[in-house]
């Protein structure tokens, strides 16, 4: 016996359920795949080793970061020919930007009720923070693909390490959730940095920007 059912109205997803309004209703079939706590993974499948939360492997990552950027920093060590300063000095304010709208998305952009209007609008702010950050130093300080790159990997950082640490820290996520996420939000730092930074040097070469 194969049972049909027609449920009139959206059907919502909460966790691993799906709802109706208040009726839960059966799941359509889908491939996503899903964490042991329902948090829906975009990128990766289900790694039941990295299911877990550990404080002193999270922190000793932490703590390993701000040891190289302190390195980079203080013995102005380069990457592909230039400082962290560099990179980072020419840019700053598009920078603090995007922390403020990484920082207004917890703190009061997932209390407005307003279909994530709010939540699509602050990440457009810090997207187009990155697009700009690669603009002006393509166009200031004659960055080319490699420093590009790199670029890509400092916002990524900035941005998805500081989500990834509200994730764990106030949210209760686990690593596989963490790591998923902040994946698949430096795969879109990437994007931009790379292909509208390529477009930008592109213009710049035939003389369609100066």
């Amino acid at each position: 016996m194969i049972t049909l059912a027609y449920y009139s109205g959206k059907i919502e997803s909460r966790g691993r359920e799906c709802y109706v309004g208040d009726q839960k209703v059966a799941c359509p079939a889908s491939a996503k795949a899903y964490t042991q706590t329902g948090d829906k993974l975009d990128l990766l499948p289900p790694i039941p080793a990295l299911e877990k939360r550990s404080d002193p492997l999270f922190f000793g990552l932490l703590l390993t970061l701000a040891l190289v950027f302190t390195s980079l920093t203080i013995f102005r060590l380069k990457i592909f020919g230039k400082t962290l300063g560099e990179y980072l000095f020419p840019i700053r304010y598009f920078v603090l930007v995007a922390i403020v709208a990484v920082v207004w998305q917890y703190l009061f952009g997932l209390k407005l009720d307003d279909g994530m209007l709010s939540l699509r609008i602050s990440q457009w702010v810090w997207e187009l923070c990155v697009a700009a950050s690669a603009y002006k130093l393509i166009m200031t300080a004659g960055f080319g693909y490699r420093h590009l790159l790199f670029l890509a990997v400092l916002y990524s950082l900035i941005i998805h390490g500081l989500k990834a640490s509200v994730r764990y820290l106030f949210y209760g996520k686990t690593f596989l959730y963490l790591l998923d996420r902040f994946l698949y939000g430096s795969l879109l730092v990437v994007v931009i940095a790379l292909v509208g930074g390529s477009l930008f040097i592109f213009f710049r070469r035939r003389g369609i920007i100066k």
